[in-house]
């Protein structure tokens, strides 16, 4: 199989974007081959797809079906990069959402852009406690369609991050899930190692940047501490997030590469 693709970077969450179209079926198959290092080495991938709503320009599709953020800022830097829409403001579908998301381009040279982009609102936040050796980690689930995020200000060891999402697959149903520590720099900055498994492909990543999950904390910290705007760091970048009626992130999308890739 020879595919299109094009590589982006949104705050280092290396994205492929499947630019040809193939049936859903081999979605698995295609996202598992060019993720890995011999082959395009990337921590996801999307597939760009027909919109789905008459007003939208673009469409973006995860091979679980779920929300994924930085693919939603992803397919929105590259509908501009190949003047598919050259208005600043427009619409993108995306799987996980019913609703057409509002998406605004700032372009910062040929191939930079920085990448406004609306998010779905939760499905529902959820307390939760979960047991690892001899501690008890609480925090929050956030409910997404597709993909639900731990939430927790416990400062995670890195060989407790699979234990708990062990736990995570065996009581939450979703497509993918992942565990959000956080901690606070300051009244409106905080960090994030966000860790990541996907039900369809078994990927399970230390994710540079994620979206969904900096929306999560936004979440989160919107309905405990009432905080509307956060810059949520991570080790690829920072991703800006505004909760209100509509919610929103953002951050930098750098086009890497394009070409074609052998499956």
């Amino acid at each position: 199989m020879k595919l299109n693709y094009v590589k982006t970077s949104p705050s280092q969450n290396m994205t492929i974007l499947i630019t040809d179209y193939i049936d859903s079926k081999d979605y698995i198959k295609v996202a598992n081959s060019v993720m890995r290092y011999e082959s395009l080495y990337a921590e996801q991938v999307g597939f760009v797809v027909p919109p789905k709503h008459n007003d939208s320009c673009v469409g973006i599709c995860m091979a679980g079906g779920e929300f994924c953020g930085n693919a939603l800022l992803s397919a929105a830097a590259y509908s501009r990069y190949k003047g598919i829409c050259l208005d600043e403001n427009f619409f993108v579908s995306s799987s996980g959402s019913k609703d057409a998301l509002k998406c605004r381009i700032n372009v910062l040279d040929l191939h930079r852009f920085k990448v406004f982009g609306q998010v779905p609102n939760p499905l529902d936040i959820l307390p939760m406690d979960i047991k690892v050796d001899n501690n008890i980690i609480s925090g929050n689930l956030v409910v997404m369609n597709g993909i639900s995020h731990f939430i927790t200000d416990y400062a995670v060891r890195k060989e407790e991050f699979d234990k708990i999402m062990n736990q995570l697959i065996n009581s939450v149903e979703s497509s993918a899930l992942g565990i959000i520590p956080f901690k606070s720099i300051d009244e409106t900055n905080f960090e994030i190692n966000p860790y990541v498994f996907v039900k369809n492909t078994g990927s399970r990543y230390f994710e540079r940047a994620c979206g969904s999950g900096s929306l999560s904390l936004g979440i989160h910290l919107n309905n405990f501490m009432g905080i509307k705007q956060a810059r949520v760091h991570q080790s690829g970048g920072i991703i800006d997030v505004e909760i209100s009626d509509k919610n929103y992130i953002s951050t930098e999308v750098t086009i890497i590469s394009e070409g074609t890739v052998y499956i």
